[in-house]
């Protein structure tokens, strides 16, 4: 079974330009990796400094892999203070069928 994650954050008004160029580089990046099923970013249309990742991981060790990459530190450093709170991490569990 994969792992399915979506992460929601709101990035401040005067950073949001360079934060979803950020954003979309590590999509770039991600979506090579091996363990990545799906590794999409989205705005929000309600919230427009809300950005959201749907990711679908083939496993942990993937997603570990992935947070030892260098790029992913490089994503880091260029939105380290661009949020106006921590993000929102949902580990996804089916229900029901």
């Amino acid at each position: 079974m994969t792992i399915q994650i979506v992460v929601t954050f709101d990035v401040l008004p005067e950073r949001l330009e360079p934060t979803l160029a950020a954003f979309q580089e590590l999509a770039a990046h991600t979506r090579r990796e091996e363990g990545a099923l799906r590794f999409d970013v989205f705005r929000s249309q309600a919230e427009e400094h809300t950005v959201v990742l749907v990711e679908d991981w083939a496993d942990q060790h993937a997603i570990d892999l992935h947070m030892k990459e260098e790029y992913t530190a490089a994503f880091l450093a260029k939105v380290d203070g661009a949020f106006r709170a921590a993000a929102r991490v949902h580990r996804l569990v089916e229900i029901g069928g």
